[in-house]
């Protein structure tokens, strides 16, 4: 990824050579020849490297050191001193400029140093972004237990160390693909690169071009300052494009374009860039279905999906229900304080028998409530949701031609004997479910006899 330069120095002629010798050496250079427009241009665009003469026409580079500071500016600054002026830069780097090159100097030994500050400046974005990732990690992995998600991990520890520049990731609402997306960032070799998201979705459609790929000041009516796009940003790591199948079909055409070399130009700019990113796309939707409406480019969907991984919905991989509930159970219990640490049977019986339509994402938001509505050492029936335990207790099978019907009275015995079997015969607890006395299950149940 380039890194930005800002050179601050009113010599013309010498600040222009500095420009020069930097771009060729692959940075992007702004030039100030003040410190007014220094400060200007250090309030529109992201600079990782400044490069200050301490003696400029307008004011002292030092105290302009001293204000950035202040304001808690951390760009690296390399200062630039004449002969005279060495105590004053010894004096800079005791406020935290990164390094000084007396002048006279040769260019070499000025983009040498830039390049320096620009990898350490790269290293410290590395260590927070790191540092982020730690303190917002979400709960851990859970090894999977079906036939399914055993075959996903297969699939996914086959590609994610290749390099493999698009992968296309299907599957319902909540299965976790995001999940599997950092998967396929975290333990590629891209890890120590960023992991930028993008839903596509919950963008406006006239923004997605310009937050893929970027603009320049006064593109437009609302750019009033130079941005890097999300592709740009991602150099190096991962851009993970969530709900694909909601893009523009100008946005389409676009993506697809980009995908074919990698290389893009920020709206408004004529500079080409070129990056190195492994592209991750995500969809809910039946993409097959969306080209033949016309709503999805063809083209772009033979791009992303000639590597494609399928995330199957919770309710065909009942084994991995249990595990994936006590995972949660666990995470909340110590993000809330709670002492709820097991999982009973008979609310795992319950667990395992919910369709979930909202998969692992509604899975993990019931033990969430759960957990931060109650405070007691297991997880037991009466704690979950009442339709999904009148889904386990459910007496009625499904109706088929020529079956016989059951009577409203057998329904009735039926699941009363349910209720009383999930409540390991405990007749005061199936009476609470059921909304009557426990005199009146009993009697009921004694008459049946």
């Amino acid at each position: 990824m380039s890194t930005q330069v800002l050179v601050v120095d009113d010599e013309r002629l010498l600040r222009g050579s500095v420009a020069t010798a930097l771009a060729q050496s692959g940075h992007e250079v702004r030039q100030a020849g003040s410190l007014a427009e220094a400060e200007r241009l250090l309030g529109e665009l992201r600079a990782d490297v400044l490069v200050l003469d301490l003696k400029l026409g307008d004011g002292d580079g030092l105290d302009f050191l001293r204000r950035l500071r202040a304001g808690g500016d951390s760009t690296k600054v390399v200062v630039v001193s004449a002969h005279g002026t060495v105590d004053r830069a010894i004096e800079a780097m005791r406020l935290g400029a990164f390094d000084f090159v007396r002048k006279p100097f040769e260019l070499e030994e000025l983009v040498a140093t830039v390049g320096n500050a620009a990898r350490a400046a790269g290293l410290e974005r590395r260590v927070a972004y790191h540092d982020a990732r730690e303190r917002g990690r979400a709960e851990p992995m859970i090894p999977p237990a079906s036939p399914p998600m055993l075959r996903l991990e297969r699939e996914v520890s086959m590609v994610v160390g290749q390099p493999v520049p698009v992968i296309l990731l299907i599957g319902e609402t909540g299965t976790g693909k995001a999940l599997v997306a950092r998967r396929l960032h975290f333990e590629s070799p891209r890890r120590d690169g960023p992991f930028v998201e993008l839903n596509v979705a919950a963008m406006p459609e006239s923004l997605v071009e310009s937050e893929l790929f970027g603009h320049e000041r006064g593109a437009f009516s609302d750019a009033r300052e130079r941005k890097p796009g999300l592709a740009e940003v991602a150099d190096g790591g991962t851009l993970f494009l969530d709900e694909i199948g909601e893009m523009s079909l100008p946005a389409q055409a676009k993506l697809l374009t980009f995908l074919e070399s990698f290389r893009f130009r920020r709206i408004g700019g004529t500079a080409q860039k070129t990056v190195d990113i492994r592209l991750v796309a995500a969809t809910n939707r039946d993409l097959p279905a969306l080209v033949k409406e016309g709503r999805f480019r063809a083209d772009l969907h033979y791009r992303l999906s000639s590597v494609t991984l399928e995330v199957p919905p919770l309710r065909a991989r009942p084994e991995d229900v249990g595990p994936l509930a006590l995972g949660f159970l666990a995470h909340f219990t110590q993000r809330f304080h709670k002492r709820m640490r097991a999982l009973s049977p008979a609310a795992l019986a319950v667990l395992q028998s919910w369709s979930w339509p909202g998969n692992v994402r509604e899975l993990r938001g019931v033990i969430q409530r759960v957990v931060l509505m109650h405070d007691d050492e297991k997880l037991l029936p009466e704690h979950l949701p009442a339709e999904l335990v009148a889904a386990k207790l459910d007496p009625t099978p499904p109706l088929e031609p020529g079956a016989r019907i059951a009577t409203l009275e057998e329904i009735s015995l039926r699941y009363m004997r349910n209720v009383l079997e999930f409540t390991g015969g405990n007749k005061v607890r199936a009476a609470e479910y059921l909304g009557i006395t426990r005199q009146t299950l009993a009697k009921r149940l004694d008459e049946a006899e």
